[in-house]
């Protein structure tokens, strides 16, 4: 990571580590969702189209849902990513829709959390005395925003492109 991003990514950290679990859900969905924007919008052809598709509140790839399914249709995320992204999303509506009385500790959240796939190695866990929720949370937004971070540095090779073809 360069400067400017590890400057980013502290300053993140350091928010994201003191939100509640409402703010922490709501805060670490939204950095998934920029991240695969910015996939979204350096795979397609530069211009006001591509804006217009994935960005503001009418576009058609402008909800994280649609971000998720059409990544993973193009090929720029895996399988994986794709499941830990849904359960992000999952988690971040249940405490978005939810009044009050939802925390990490809740069965279906804890159920959601338990379902990432994104997560440390059994030895760490072990030596970390159990993996709470939250903390499994966390980690599969930080382990899955590592993985986005230049994923579309990584996928410049299968870029869109204008074509012209043959009749």
């Amino acid at each position: 990571m360069d400067d400017k991003d590890i400057e980013y990514m502290s300053a993140f950290l350091e928010e994201f580590q003191s939100e509640s679990d409402r703010g922490a859900a709501l805060v670490g969905a939204a950095l998934l969702d920029a991240r695969l924007e910015r996939l979204l919008l350096s795979h397609m052809l530069p211009g006001k189209v591509a804006d217009e598709l994935v960005s503001g509140g009418n576009a058609p790839l402008g909800a994280f849902s649609s971000r998720i399914k059409v990544c993973w249709a193009l090929g720029l995320i895996t399988t994986v990513e794709r499941d830990d992204l849904n359960v992000v999303r999952s988690i971040r509506n249940e405490f978005a829709h939810r009044e009050h009385g939802i925390s990490f500790i809740d069965s279906k959240i804890s159920g959601f959390c338990s379902s990432l796939k994104s997560r440390r190695r059994p030895e760490m866990v072990e030596a970390m005395g159990g993996y709470p929720p939250r903390q499994r949370f966390n980690d599969a937004v930080l382990f899955n925003a590592m993985q986005l971070w230049y994923r579309p540095e990584h996928a410049s090779e299968f870029k869109s492109a204008e074509r012209s073809w043959p009749y």
